[in-house]
């Protein structure tokens, strides 16, 4: 299956263009509200992630960390990189 081939891109920190790649293959055909949920319902979220990366690419982190407090972005980063959230690097 070609889809599984087109990796979603890395966003980076300003907003970036898409390749019309990732917009047929990484895209889902329409929106829908599942159980509260884009897409497909909560345990299914492939399609949701994919959609994620490409938004994130085009409006960058920067645009993205404004959309919660810093608390939250420290303690999410904590938990994925296994550090203690109330140290700066």
């Amino acid at each position: 299956m070609i889809e599984d081939k087109v990796c979603p891109p890395t966003p980076g920190l300003e907003p970036a263009p898409i390749t019309l790649d990732h917009y047929i293959y990484l895209t889902p055909e329409k929106l829908e509200l599942v159980e509260g949920y884009l897409v497909e319902g909560p345990d299914d979220h492939i399609w949701r992630e994919r959609l994620l990366a490409l938004l994130l690419t085009n409006e960058g982190l920067l645009r993205a960390v404004q959309f919660a407090p810093e608390s939250a972005w420290r303690e999410a980063l904590a938990q994925v990189y296994d550090q203690d959230p109330t140290v700066s690097s």
